[in-house]
């Protein structure tokens, strides 16, 4: 019986390091990916996975304001969408605001229409969102400035969860300036089911 537990373990890690060893990106723990509970889109729904399922979902958090890294990772993502071709419609990004004061649902499509018009925007009161950053692993803080203004200080990852709902890599900045990486491994993950 114990052998038979660890042959399975060592077939599962295994398994594991087989199919993550191949990506660009770092590799996750496959698990169920975390909850987006009290979130809705910029339309008013509710977000819900079971939606998603059977796509490979890219899921970013940043916010409308910011002047350099959402930007750019939202460009990074559409050219590495582009190209996948036909495999495109398989895919689906999810941008996570940070910011839901000034990100209303008018502001955050018209930002995301600029770049993936596609794109899930989601909001939601500041405690959920608290919430969903820490289970995703977005450290972030508000940085008040001397005008009154602020900014948004935010771990800069992309997570991709594969067709079944699981986490699969994350992606730090420096992992998208290659959109041929990204590209490569959602036609993997894709391929996978």
């Amino acid at each position: 019986m114990i052998s038979a537990l660890l042959l399975a373990a060592v077939w599962a890690w295994s398994h594991f390091q087989q199919h993550s060893a191949a990506l660009h990106g770092s590799p996750l723990k496959p698990v169920p990916a975390p909850s987006l509970s009290g979130f809705t889109d910029t339309q008013g729904r509710a977000f819900s996975w079971t939606r998603e399922r059977g796509r490979a979902v890219l899921v970013f958090f940043g916010y409308t304001h910011c002047p350099d890294v959402c930007p750019l990772t939202l460009a990074a993502l559409a050219q590495s969408l582009e190209r996948l071709g036909p495999l495109r419609k398989q895919v689906r990004v999810v941008f996570v605001t940070l910011d839901p004061a000034r990100d209303t649902a008018p502001v955050l499509r018209a930002y995301l229409d600029a770049f993936l018009p596609d794109t899930i925007g989601l909001r939601a009161a500041m405690p959920a969102v608290r919430v969903s950053a820490r289970q995703w692993g977005i450290t972030w803080r508000r940085v008040d400035t001397a005008d009154g203004a602020y900014w948004i200080d935010h771990t800069a990852a992309v997570t991709l969860v594969g067709p079944d709902g699981r986490l699969v890599a994350r992606y730090g900045y420096g992992q998208l300036t290659d959109p041929s990486w990204l590209a490569d491994d959602l036609r993997t993950v894709l391929e996978r089911g």
